[in-house]
């Protein structure tokens, strides 16, 4: 028995690993991470599988605490530890010695860890593998990952459940193809390495550059990545405005908004030009770094029922800001609103030596193929 249990602890960990570190198919890995949770004989053993599980998922949370905090590498092991600690709460909770029951405790665990409030650390969901495994079916595919999760560990059933799983994915991925943004919309690429401290000059220098970019571009709806625009003022709203005003342009740029009697800030899309909209703001800013409720002056607010698309331009576009693309919250509140368009912005220039840029987009790619949309991705690198 003993070796039964370290065997599955040992496997989710492996799982957890080669899921969240490697292509797109690897995705599929995670919906068997669920069985061996739930498979657990006691209640400490699912944690423990639970956590190593999470943990290994989640590795290069320490690599991207340190790039943010460089003297603080306990802190960064310890915010790891947490967020695993954390998701592994659920499957505590609903870990059961029916094994009748087994099935539904374990989907209701992923969901759990899905939603409000566990949802701001809610990386490495199983939920993400119904965007390889099921593209194009929406909700209905993740119903389906849950009830997979649910059915292999009912030992009648494990065999058929994996044939009808393989067919119904294989026939769906056949009839896949490539969805091409919209016609007069396009991402700018930027490559801004601010520094922390403000610099007013510097700033503007970098808005003039990104300005003549904006006009030289031929694309009606042009993007700009996640922070081109450090703080969103009246003064800069004028200076874009101005810019932009005889170019029949629309420009979504990343940038931060002060809230009006508030020493947060949101970390937002603010749309500009012939079809300006109210700012799209990020839902779940980096826990510790963004935000941080324990020390609010300065920092980024949490936003977590805010809406997450736009109309615009005859699409509805729903928008994820960096942290929010490997997380499942922000894209599923995002698809209540029936989106046409997934855009995907980001800043990477501090995250490049590690492995979250490739992750980040491996997930957009798993989000766009799920909810059949096409992606455009403005990256700061």
């Amino acid at each position: 028995m003993a070796s039964l249990i370290w065997f599955r602890v040992l496997a989710t960990g492996a799982l957890g690993w080669i899921a969240w570190h490697g292509p797109l198919w690897a995705l599929t890995l995670s919906v068997l991470v669920p069985c061996l949770i739930a498979a657990q004989p006691t209640r400490v053993a699912a944690g423990a599988a639970s956590f190593v599980y999470y943990a290994t998922a989640s590795w290069p949370v320490i690599a991207v605490a340190k790039a943010y905090w460089p003297s603080r590498g306990a802190g960064a092991v310890l915010m790891w530890l947490a967020a695993a600690a954390i998701l592994s709460l659920p499957w505590v909770l609903c870990w059961t010695r029916r094994e009748s029951l087994r099935p539904w405790s374990a989907a209701i665990a992923v969901v759990i860890a899905a939603l409000p409030p566990l949802c701001i650390v809610g990386w490495a969901s199983p939920l993400l593998a119904a965007g390889v495994l099921f593209p194009n079916t929406g909700w209905l595919g993740l119903a389906a990952v849950l009830a997979l999760a649910g059915l292999l560990l009912r030992e009648r059933a494990r065999v058929i459940t994996l044939l009808t799983a393989s067919a119904t994915s294989l026939l769906l991925n056949a009839q896949v193809t490539p969805l091409r943004a919209p016609v007069g919309w396009e991402a700018e690429m930027t490559r801004v390495h601010r520094q922390m401290k403000e610099d007013d000059f510097a700033d503007l220098t970098m808005e003039e550059r990104l300005q003549r970019a904006a006009l030289a571009s031929h694309a009606r709806f042009l993007v700009f990545p996640e922070g081109a625009v450090r703080c969103w003022t009246d003064a800069t709203e004028v200076f874009w405005a101005t810019a932009v005003s005889d170019a029949r342009k629309t420009l979504l740029i990343g940038a931060g908004l002060p809230i009006p009697g508030s020493s947060q800030y949101n970390n937002s899309v603010v749309i500009v030009g012939e079809h300006p909209r109210p700012a799209v703001h990020q839902r779940i800013p980096v826990p510790g770094g963004m935000w941080n409720p324990l020390r609010p002056k300065g920092s980024f607010a949490l936003n977590l029922f805010g809406p997450g698309t736009v109309e615009i331009g005859g699409e509805r576009a729903a928008i994820l800001i960096c942290y929010e693309q490997l997380l499942t919250w922000p894209i599923l509140r995002s698809a209540l609103e029936r989106p046409t368009l997934l855009i995907a912005i980001s800043n990477e220039a501090w995250t490049a030596a590690t492995i979250v840029p490739s992750l980040q987009h491996t997930c957009v790619r798993a989000w766009a193929r799920l909810f059949g949309l096409p992606v455009i991705s403005a990256i700061n690198s």
